[in-house]
């Protein structure tokens, strides 16, 4: 069998000489890249940043240059569904875990080490990477004629201060053994790997890898604007200005939280995590106007349960203050239709679920809509019988549509649980308004929830046009083979192998039409394809007919050596047994 396999693959390597570059393309399409952070294996571990800046720095480049990566922030949440700690450098096996569950096909593993200075020498940073292909488990690389498979491993080295350059070489050198017909220069990927000034580069990391907690974050990312804005007037260091914003909102110091992370526009990374804390920081000061107009644009932008919550929740809360009242109905109508699209998309059986609706309910009750704001209210206290805020709107909105007696068992509930109940009582005695009622807004900006809605949305635009997938183009090709329209047959299958390089099927079809119009060699090469590319071991077809092709030709070895192996996969198919027959006739 091993002969029989390194023959194939031999033959293997002219018929797919000119498929090469479909294939890397179509790979380097389909292709999702993790790249954890480079292992330092110096014993300075005042250098563990460079580690974690090449992650960055190459998920940023290879992003940007037509591969799809996972982010740094959908990493760190599959490092925390499996357990690990950020800090670890996990072993190859728990890379192609974490890729698997992050959805990657190509996993970056590096290490490297850097030599400290003195006073004639200056640090200089070497090592290595590699790309390891996940569903194959192994290093990728390139087979030799010889059949063995070499793999490509990535050296690189210079200066500490010459880092940024290394790793835009690296890029380049990553995409480039992706697709070897780039339409861009590696001078184009290290301009922009080294936009930042290195001492700015170097502050930043430094800083965004120390806990919030630590003395020296701030100065470190502050020094790291500073520098930025020195190389660049009148620019900002965005990612640092995130990462402070981050921590002065961790902080209590709202006021400069909000100056920084509306530093981000709408291009820029964490962009939408920045408006949705800049809007809560705002809301927090109590400048509403300032909170709505920070959220309103991700509603659009990011749809997703928690700025459908809060948009829709502080809308209400502006409303109530407004004095306005054709303002007012502008913000209410605002606020319902938020909330009413948060209420969709939260299960109802959750936290979220419970929180929109109350949301919802208290912006129906503003709007006279008192049924409807009972009916969502009753769904958030069977999940909740002791939602105090609940509770006493759910009592008043029942005491307005004349069910005084459910009215008066949970106004009796809200009573014992809600510590504002006197003054919200009087108020509505007064009134028959609840403005003391606070409203609830999500707190914490949910990663997850984003990532989810992201690579949602990138696959989506990377799938094919609805009748272009491979096995759209397999499907027609199935049929005209059947017809007998062998012509139109062959420019459907075409077109699979240009989309699925490594489709089995197609080249057995293939090698069925060469078979049938007596063009022999051709249909061996396609025959062998078919079966070099079935991993599964199912299209048993190709080993019977390339072994009745070879009995024709007088190769009984060969013809036997396929009979067998079609055999292996299927012991009672009939064709098998029937040309196993064949080659037993005459043999003493």
């Amino acid at each position: 069998m091993l002969r029989r396999f390194a023959a194939t693959l031999f033959a293997l390597l002219a018929a797919f000489a000119a498929l090469s570059p479909a294939r890397a393309q179509a790979q380097a399409v389909s292709d999702v890249v993790l790249i954890i952070p480079f292992e330092n294996t110096s014993s300075n571990r005042e250098a563990n940043w460079v580690g974690e800046s090449f992650a960055d720095q190459l998920s940023e480049l290879l992003g940007a240059h037509g591969l799809r990566v996972v982010s740094s922030d959908a990493r760190e949440l599959t490092y925390q569904r499996l357990r690990l700690p950020l800090t670890v450098i996990p072993s190859r096996a728990t890379a192609i875990k974490l890729a698997k569950e992050a959805g990657a096909t190509l996993v970056v593993l590096g290490n490297y080490e850097v030599t400290p200075r003195d006073e004639k020498t200056v640090a200089e940073v070497r090592g290595s990477a590699r790309l390891v292909r996940v569903n194959e488990g192994r290093i990728a690389g390139k087979q030799m004629t010889d059949g063995r498979w070499a793999t490509h491993e990535f050296f690189f080295g210079d200066a500490l201060t010459n880092l940024q350059t290394v790793q835009g070489k690296l890029a380049y050198q990553i995409l480039y053994e992706q697709d070897d017909k780039l339409p861009f220069s590696q001078t184009v990927i290290v301009a922009q790997a080294t936009k930042v000034p290195p001492r700015a580069f170097e502050a930043y990391v430094k800083g965004a890898m120390l806990p919030n907690g630590h003395t020296d974050k701030s100065n470190f990312l502050q020094n790291a604007m500073r520098e930025y804005e020195r190389a660049n007037p009148g620019s900002v260091y965005k990612q640092a200005a995130f990462e402070l914003g981050q921590l002065f909102y961790a902080q209590g110091d709202h006021k400069k939280a909000a100056e920084h992370f509306t530093l981000l526009q709408r291009r820029d990374p964490h962009y939408a995590e920045a408006a949705f804390y800049a809007a809560l920081a705002y809301w927090r000061l109590g400048e509403l106007q300032s909170a709505l107009d920070t959220l309103l644009p991700l509603t659009t932008d990011v749809p997703l349960t928690s700025i459908y919550n809060n948009a829709g929740a502080i809308s209400t809360q502006a409303a109530i203050r407004e004095k306005n009242a054709a303002k007012r109905e502008t913000l209410l109508k605002q606020a319902t239709n938020f909330l009413s699209r948060a209420v969709e998309s939260a299960p109802e059986d959750t936290p979220d679920g419970a929180m929109v609706r109350y949301n919802y309910a208290y912006a129906l009750s503003l709007s006279g809509k008192h049924q409807e704001a009972a009916e969502q209210l009753r769904v958030v206290v069977k999940e909740n019988p002791r939602d105090p805020e609940a509770l006493f709107l759910f009592a008043k909105m029942l005491e307005r549509t004349g069910q005084a007696e459910a009215a008066t068992a949970n106004d009796n509930e809200a009573r014992k649980l809600f510590p504002g109940y006197g003054k919200a009582q009087i108020e509505w005695e007064q009134a028959k308004t609840v403005s003391l009622l606070p409203v609830h807004l999500r707190g914490d900006f949910n990663r997850a929830e984003f990532v989810r809605a992201k690579q949602d949305e990138d696959e989506r635009a990377s799938a094919p046009a609805p009748g272009t997938s491979a096995q759209d183009f397999l499907g027609r090709a199935r049929e005209l083979y059947t017809a007998g329209r062998d012509d139109e047959a062959l420019m459907e299958l075409r077109n699979v192998v240009r989309v699925e390089p490594m489709n089995a099927e197609a080249y057995l079809i293939t090698g069925r039409i060469y078979m049938r119009r007596g063009e022999l060699a051709p249909a061996i090469s396609q025959l062998k394809a078919s079966i070099f590319w079935d991993t599964d071991h199912k299209l048993v077809d190709a080993h019977i007919l390339l072994g009745r092709i070879f009995l024709e030709r007088g190769d009984r070895a060969q013809a036997t050596a396929y009979t067998q192996s079609a055999l292996q996969i299927d012991p009672n198919n009939q064709e098998a047994i029937a040309l196993q027959r064949e080659l037993q006739v005459g043999i003493k």
